[in-house]
């Protein structure tokens, strides 16, 4: 009673009908309960002013319409995120390279990036001809997405043979297609990518030509180290016969100049018994004539010794007589049996030998005989000036050094090795001014490597020539 005297009172304060919604108590449970109060004042000529009310219940109404407005608003969210979702599909495959097509579950395309497009879609301005390269990539395609849509497969790899709608050219693909199915197992979508093969068709024609090479190239290798090995065999061989023709060219030449030599001793000892008149006196020309064959019998004899002694360093037949002696006795022995050539040059031979220098252990005739080709040779290429033969030891190193230095000729940078081979002079011509065999520093050469030394030379073209024999002071036995 009290709730309608209160609807009433608030009825007649407002005129018309009106609309409330009352929230009141079930006795029953204790629950809310919504309803929806209809109100309006009406005259009558018996009873007066009264008001009709009437009481509906909407509980069930707005619980609806509140789930309803739930439901609306997630499924804007979702919206929003499948928007999200989608804008974030693209973007990944429009920064894919390879064509990328999503069909539905008929078949018919929903999305392609730009690649794709290229492949299936008619481009502005494209030509007749165009326009049918595209159609029949579509054609393939189509068959291709058949045959996966028929298929129980959930992923099918294929070749496609399409048609570059730009060039014209043809490009094959290889297809990789996958079914994207619903959480009932429903299909949805088939996802398809494009392959473009013709770089690695390339690549492989690439690799075969260069397998072929390979092949070729590994036969030709074999072939020639075949033929390096028959070459290696056939050097070898060689190398065995000029071996062989050269200790028989040393022994020859050992064997010839020991003939050659024995009668030229003879004629050089006739020719000294007439000069110091043993047969009788002899007139001034004949004395000067026998001079002049005693002379140059010995310059033969010279070449001789020099060829033998060549050939017996070659056949290792040069035996070693090791002594201990004095180097400055030795040094005025060279220069004493040289003083006719060196009164003859009119030129000055100094000796910068210490005194207390001390005795050495090597083989005496053989650093003798260095010497005296050094001082010879100094002599023969010197007009003027002098030679000085210097003599030291090398305490650090436990060496003697001997060096025998002139002012004359001098020689090139570029000869200063050439001298030392074998029959080398540096003026071959049949006019040189100067003779010899041109052996005589090789066998220097050699005799200082027997002994376990070294031959140098430091010179400077016109300003004379330093020749150095290194040596240990004590030589092996």
């Amino acid at each position: 009673m009290l709730l309608s005297s209160a609807l009433s009172s608030k009825a007649i304060e407002e005129t018309g009908a009106t609309r409330r919604e009352l929230l009141l108590v079930n006795p029953g449970d204790g629950s809310d309960l919504l309803f929806e109060l209809l109100s309006t004042v009406t005259e009558d000529s018996r009873h007066g002013t009264g008001v009709v009310s009437v009481l509906r219940n909407v509980t069930d109404l707005r619980r609806a319409s509140e789930e309803i407005e739930e439901n609306y608003r997630r499924l804007r969210i979702a919206e929003a995120q499948a928007h999200a979702e989608s804008d974030r599909l693209n973007l990944i495959i429009d920064s894919v390279a390879d064509p990328i097509v999503v069909t539905d579950a008929g078949g018919a395309t929903s999305l392609m990036n730009e690649p794709a497009e290229r492949l299936f879609t008619i481009q502005q301005r494209s030509s007749a001809l165009q326009e049918r390269w595209v159609q029949a990539n579509d054609a393939h395609f189509t068959s291709f997405i058949a045959g996966m849509l028929v298929s129980a497969d959930q992923r099918r790899v294929g070749e496609i043979g399409l048609m570059d709608p730009r060039t014209g050219q043809a490009m094959p693909v290889e297809a990789i297609a996958g079914k994207i199915v619903s959480e009932h197992g429903e299909l949805t979508a088939v996802v398809t990518i494009l392959h473009d093969r013709r770089e690695a068709i390339e690549k492989a024609k690439l690799y075969e030509q260069l397998k072929q090479a390979s092949d070729e190239l590994e036969r030709k290798i074999q072939a020639a180290t075949a033929d390096i090995a028959q070459q290696n065999e056939l050097l070898r061989r060689q190398a065995i016969e000029l071996e062989q023709a050269s200790e028989l060219k040393s022994q020859f030449l050992a064997n010839m100049s020991h003939e050659f030599r024995t009668p030229l001793n003879a004629m050089l000892g006739y020719t000294s018994m007439l000069l110091q008149g043993v047969a009788g006196k002899i007139e001034q020309p004949v004395r000067r004539q026998l001079g002049r064959i005693e002379s140059n019998g010995r310059h033969l004899l010279t070449i001789i010794n020099e060829i033998l002694d060549i050939s017996r360093i070659e056949a290792g037949r040069m035996p070693l007589q090791v002594s201990r002696f004095a180097v400055p006795e030795l040094i005025s022995e060279v220069k004493a049996e040289l003083e006719p050539i060196i009164m003859r040059s009119k030129l000055s031979v100094t000796l910068d030998i210490p005194k207390d220098l001390k005795p050495v252990v090597t083989d005496r005739q053989k650093v003798k005989q260095i010497v005296l080709n050094l001082l010879s040779n100094a002599l023969k290429f010197t007009h003027q000036g002098g030679v000085t033969i210097s003599a030291r030891r090398n305490g650090g190193e436990r060496t003697l050094i001997l060096s025998v230095a002139d002012s004359g000729i001098g020689i090139a940078p570029a000869d200063q090795e050439r001298i030392f081979e074998d029959f080398r002079q540096l003026d071959n011509s049949p006019t040189r001014a100067y003779g010899g065999t041109g052996l005589g520093l090789s066998i220097c050469r050699r005799l200082a490597q027997m002994l376990d030394g070294r031959l140098a030379v430091h010179s400077q073209l016109g300003k004379g020539s330093t020749f150095t024999l290194t040596l240990p002071i004590k030589g092996r036995r």
